[in-house]
């Protein structure tokens, strides 16, 4: 049976960090290592991380150097075949684990599983759903924004090994590493809600506290263009274009025209609220 390593980066998220953790815990598969990197919280981090301390596989308190630090940190000590993390004030939909491990089981092929998102205030009450599609290894891929996100993704070690991991080339590390994804991954879309991502002031990306050193996803897209880079830039709004159209078309042979029609609402209204810049 393959070990699921999940690992939760923490700093201060006491008033989350239990439904992280109990999200994690009471899944529907039995082979789970579960690793807490807490960069020396002062609020009720350390006491709810003792209380679950028999059901967490490892954890620790300690100053480190932020969010990309204590990820590397916690993925160096993992040793499951298949690696994911949440952070703590974010966390998984039930009964998840059980069928995102059973494709892996029955494809030795695939190495990312990946599914959509709810996007939750901080009362754990839906504002949104962001829904992606099957991926395309094509380069295409990076002109169509982040073809999935951590929250409800789950790499094989073999593929995270091979992208390089965590690397702190800039603040926004992980659209760093799901770009390098996207490129050579085998995965399997599963099409229903497999993470919850909160959005709250005291999140770094919805209290805009990294806008002053955020690098583009533009920026970000072109280390990994391989041979695109040559095409002229004029060429670049076309493949975006045809990227979204291969997204809008994905959803209409579903039938999300509801979910469409919010996406074009939503479009308009994220210049109001920094709750939906996403």
């Amino acid at each position: 049976m393959l070990t699921l390593s999940i690992i939760t980066p923490s700093y201060n998220h006491g008033r989350f960090i239990e439904q992280t953790i109990l999200s994690v815990v009471n899944q529907d598969y039995p082979k789970i290592e579960y690793l807490v990197i807490d960069g020396g919280s002062t609020d009720e981090t350390v006491e709810i991380l003792r209380r679950y301390s028999s059901r967490i596989t490892y954890w620790v308190s300690e100053p480190d150097e932020g969010h990309r630090y204590a990820l590397k940190k916690g993925f160096d000590r993992a040793t499951g075949e298949i690696v994911a993390w949440q952070n703590a004030d974010d966390y998984y939909e039930p009964w998840v684990f059980g069928k995102v491990m059973r494709i892996f089981h029955r494809h030795p092929e695939i190495d990312l599983v990946y599914g959509n998102i709810r996007l939750v205030d901080e009362h754990s009450r839906e504002i949104d759903v962001l829904k992606f599609v099957p991926l395309t290894r094509s380069r295409l891929a990076l002109f169509d924004g982040l073809p999935f996100q951590n929250h409800a993704a789950f790499f094989r070690r073999r593929l995270w090994d091979a992208i390089g991991g965590i690397r702190f080339v800039d603040y926004n590390f992980d659209t760093d590493l799901i770009y390098r994804a996207a490129r050579i991954a085998n995965a399997r879309f599963i099409p229903r809600i497999l993470g919850n991502y909160r959005a709250h002031l005291g999140s770094q990306y919805f209290s805009g506290a990294y806008r002053a050193i955020e690098v583009s996803h533009d920026t970000i897209r072109q280390r990994y263009l391989g041979s695109w880079k040559r095409l002229p830039r004029w060429t670049y709004p076309v493949l975006s274009a045809a990227a979204r159209a291969r997204r809008f078309g994905y959803y209409v042979i579903q039938g999300d025209w509801d979910y469409l029609l919010r996406r074009v609402t939503r479009r308009l209204e994220r210049k109001r609220s920094p709750f939906l810049r996403l």
